[in-house]
């Protein structure tokens, strides 16, 4: 008796944390989106049926973006259901109305085995190509520290399409940044607070491209190719578009390749293991929401372990609140910008034998649609108007 209560006592309480992280992501990741997430967050935190789903596959599966991730791989191929009918990538034309929550769980309960096996077995993997605005303003702060070539290693890397940062074209505000390289590959991004000219250098050489993953995707297998791409969001049409010319680019080259590893065990060996004593720039995107209070440090831990061989460079766009919980020294990450984890702050950890030297670069939306370069170091990021 006394365990039935507290099983049920315990799938209660974690009901409630997931109604709070669907609102959360609604608020936080599907507002000025996607208006078919946003509403579908707030659907599902206010459907113990959807909940339910989610409270029977293990704890670290249960996310909003692997569940509208499985939803939209099974949209993909019955592309005649009344729910695809609210989504641009798969021909829907539909607006958002009242009918979109209940075809949401009337679909999900109609595959509710498909969801399951999917949400038990399946990783999130994202490849937000927008994202190597990041690595790029990064990689052009660790050349005014080290200039020279550089291996560039990314953890949490997916398919590894980042590590081909320099091998796409962008556009800051609507105007190309040079160099220009005719790339099927376009990365946009608003520049705020500044001008966009003059906020991209010319890349260095890249020695070698690494990705780590625990689930590395495999792109010339169809199907990991597919759950790749229903990361993508229900309007996204251009980023699908984006997503598969760099798929076809990073398959018609050997240039990356990704390993099997774990952030907080294997980065200090994989990075030992590289050959060369040029500087090695790791990169990483969101990485720190899949991970612990405790491994986060394991995994800083690690850089600073390979640091002690080479010099090593962390390039990071990732949450306030979750950089604020690690060892970085940034006094900003001390005030009420560690609050703010609806926007990610980009910057940089330099560290070597000798010294370590972090830096915040700017505040950027999480999935780089906007980035507003920090006036200086010692800003404390008040003065950036980002609403």
């Amino acid at each position: 008796m006394a365990e039935a209560r507290d099983e049920r006592l315990g799938r209660a309480a974690e009901a409630e944390r997931l109604r709070l992280l669907f609102r959360f992501f609604s608020a936080a990741h599907g507002a000025g989106r996607s208006p078919v997430y946003k509403t579908l967050s707030e659907g599902v935190a206010g459907d113990d049926n959807l909940l339910a789903l989610l409270l029977d596959v293990p704890d670290q599966q249960r996310r909003p973006s692997l569940l509208f991730a499985a939803v939209n791989l099974l949209l993909a191929s019955r592309r005649d259901s009344d729910l695809a009918a609210y989504y641009p990538i798969h021909g829907g034309h539909r607006a958002v109305d009242d009918q979109l929550v209940p075809a949401f769980s009337a679909f999900c309960g109609q595959h509710h085995d498909d969801l399951a096996r999917l949400l038990s077995q399946r990783s999130t993997q994202t490849n937000e190509i927008r994202r190597c605005v990041a690595l790029r303003i990064g990689i052009d702060h660790v050349q005014r520290h080290w200039p020279g070539p550089v291996a560039l290693v990314e953890v949490g890397a997916s398919a590894g399409l980042n590590l081909l940062f320099d091998r796409y074209d962008y556009r800051l505000d609507g105007e190309a940044s040079c160099p220009a390289h005719a790339s099927s590959v376009v990365v946009s991004c608003e520049v705020r607070c500044s001008s966009g000219t003059g906020i991209l250098r010319t890349p260095p050489t890249i020695t070698r491209r690494l990705g780590i993953d625990r689930h590395p995707i495999d792109l010339s297998d169809p199907d990991a190719r597919a759950w790749l791409e229903a990361f993508i969001w229900p309007e996204q049409i251009e980023e699908l578009a984006t997503l598969r010319g760099a798929i076809d680019l990073a398959s018609a080259t050997a240039a990356a390749s990704v390993v099997t590893g774990d952030a907080m065990t294997d980065t200090a060996r994989i990075l030992s293991e590289l050959p060369g004593s040029e500087p090695v720039v790791v990169f990483t995107a969101s990485l720190l929401s899949y991970l612990t209070g405790q491994a986060r440090n394991a995994f800083i831990a690690q850089l600073q372990e390979a640091a002690r061989r080479r010099p090593v460079a962390w390039v990071f766009a990732e949450a306030p609140g979750l950089l604020a919980t690690t060892t970085l020294d940034v006094p900003a990450l001390r005030g009420p910008l560690a609050q703010h984890n609806s926007r990610y702050l980009v910057g940089a950890s330099l560290r070597d034998a000798d010294q370590h030297h972090d830096q915040l670069l700017g505040l950027a939306d999480p999935y780089l649609r906007w980035f507003a370069p920090v006036p200086d170091s010692s800003d404390d990021f008040q003065s950036i108007q980002t609403d």
